[in-house]
Parts: structure tokens; sequence; C-alpha cells
């Protein structure tokens, strides 16, 4: 056999397959792989293998469904809707409650500067409207209950849980209104002795404990009563302490203890106390802090 028989040879036996056909171009084998007549497939499987696979990953992703909702069905029988499972001191909620106030603007989210004048209605519009709507809920006195005496919250509420038959001990107005810090004065814009709320954060559980003997804050003595929250606002430096004017509490000794522990229960109506500044400068910028006082209340001036 010559040279270039040879090679001949060998260029012809590489176009022969195994089986003995003539290997197709790639063009061919696409097209044979996507439908193959002669084997009667289609990508590679017949209509039988086809009908095998899709029966088995319906079933297959039917079973991993079911499993997944049958673990977060467990799941979620171990989690209480009305309580966290962890909550109180060495949590991420704590146990030392924070100071919250209204008017609080939302459009001004990062803003605390409350800015009037008592004689235009609409300089003081915005921070009426807030209040009006914050108050909004304590009309509505279904499921809540008078408290008087020794009544209180603690009576349905163990363990940061409320037992079925709780009912909120229903919160007032009424001393707001008396001391001119209701609607009817603009809560004390028009006038220029606006009237500010005072409230604390909800922790679940959480109890005011009284002061001992001699360990009543100075600022307090004259107005602190056992079972209350009391508040107290000064200004942040000497000369705001000096523009802020007389302050008056209500009432004087704060939130009554009888509205905690905090609990999620139908209609709780969350208690507050309001200071009232009674003569404020005027075209002058007065920075006040507000801080409330009990003896399990860690006093943050950071914060």
């Amino acid at each position: 056999m010559t040279k270039d028989e040879a090679g001949k040879f060998v260029e012809e036996n590489n176009t022969l397959m195994a089986n003995g056909r003539t290997k197709p171009s790639a063009k061919t084998s696409l097209s044979t792989f996507i439908y193959n007549r002669r084997e009667g497939t289609f990508l590679g499987r017949t209509g039988k293998s086809w009908v095998q696979i899709v029966v088995f990953y319906i079933f297959f992703y039917i079973f991993l469904a079911a499993f997944w909702i049958a673990c977060l069905a467990i799941f979620l029988q171990t989690i209480d809707n009305s309580t966290p499972k962890y909550y109180g001191k060495d949590t991420i909620i704590g146990d030392n409650p924070g100071v919250g106030y209204q008017p609080w603007l939302k459009d001004q989210p990062e803003s605390t500067l409350i800015k009037f004048n008592p004689k235009n209605s609409s300089s003081y519009a915005a921070y009426t409207n807030t209040i009006n709507k914050y108050l909004e809920k304590y009309s509505k006195i279904e499921k809540t209950r008078k408290c008087s005496g020794q009544m209180s919250n603690s009576e349905f509420i163990k363990e940061g849980k409320a037992n079925g038959k709780a009912e909120a001990c229903r919160f007032e107005l009424t001393e707001f209104n008396k001391a001119g810090c209701g609607n009817d004065t603009d809560y004390g814009f028009q006038k220029g002795t606006p009237c500010i709320i005072l409230s604390l954060n909800r922790l679940i559980g959480w109890q005011p404990k009284d002061y001992e003997k001699g360990q009543i804050p100075d600022e307090l003595k004259d107005r602190y009563a056992p079972g209350h929250i009391t508040f107290y606002c000064n200004g942040t430096s000497e000369i705001d302490d000096e523009l802020i004017g007389a302050v008056e509490y209500i009432p004087k000794e704060g939130i009554d203890g009888r509205y905690y522990p905090y609990a999620v229960m139908d209609n709780y109506q969350q208690p507050f106390a309001m200071v009232k500044f009674k003569n404020l400068p005027k075209n002058r910028i007065v920075m006040v802090e507000c801080g409330a006082y009990a003896a399990n209340i860690e006093q943050d001036q950071e914060s």
C-alpha cells in the first residue's frame, strides 16, 4: 500500500462509527438529538421515559413542599403570638423603658423641634392634629374597665401574658382637660403654653418599682408618690434651664403604675403624662430633655 493509499484509508476509516454507520456531521447530530425518527426519541428520551421522569419530579416536589409545610407548621406551633420567647433583661428587648413623646410629626421623623406662633393656628395645626389622632383610641372603651383602689392590669397578667378574661384598665383624659391640656385649647398651643405627651415604650412584663426611703431624687421629692413613674424635664444647658420657665406636670405624680405591666390584650390603652410649659420665651430656641423616674429605670443621659 502506497503512502497516499494508506492516508486515504485512515481518513475513510475515521468516518466510520463503531456500529459501521457513517459519522454524521455536527448539524446532523444536533437535529437527530432533538428528534430521532429512527429511535423514536425527543431530546434523547422516548415518550415513555419523558412521562416517567415528569411524574417522578411532580411527586418529588409535592413531597418536598409537603415536608416544608409540615416543618413550618410544627415551628409555628412553638410561637406565642402574644408573648415573645425571650424578653426582659439580657435580651434585645431589654428591661429599661425609654421615653417617647407626642406630637411627633411622621413627615419630619428626624426632627424633635416644635415651633409655633400662638396667634397663628396654622403654625401649630400639624401638632394638634397629631395629638388628636394619637388620642383617638382612648375614646374606644370596649373591652376596658374602670380601675380604682387596688385594681390594676397585674390582676390578669402573669409572666407577660394576659389571661382570656383580661380587660385593660381604662385610661381617662379628664385630668388633662381640666389642666388646660385638652382639645378645646389646642392642647395649650393657642395660649402659648404647649402641653407635650410623655409616655414609656411598651415592655412586656415590666412594672415600676418604688424608690426606697432616702433614694428619691431631689428634683422629685415634692411630687413623687409610690407606685408611679414620675417625669422631670429640664434644659440641656444652664442657659436652657433659665429659659425653660415654669413647668407643670399632669398628673404631678406621673403615670399610675396600675396600668402596668403591659401585655398584648384587646384595646390596651397606653398610659401617659403631660408636661405643660407655662412661660416659654418668644423667638428663642429652648433645648429640653425629659426623663422618667422609678427605682428600676436607669437614667441614660446620652440617649
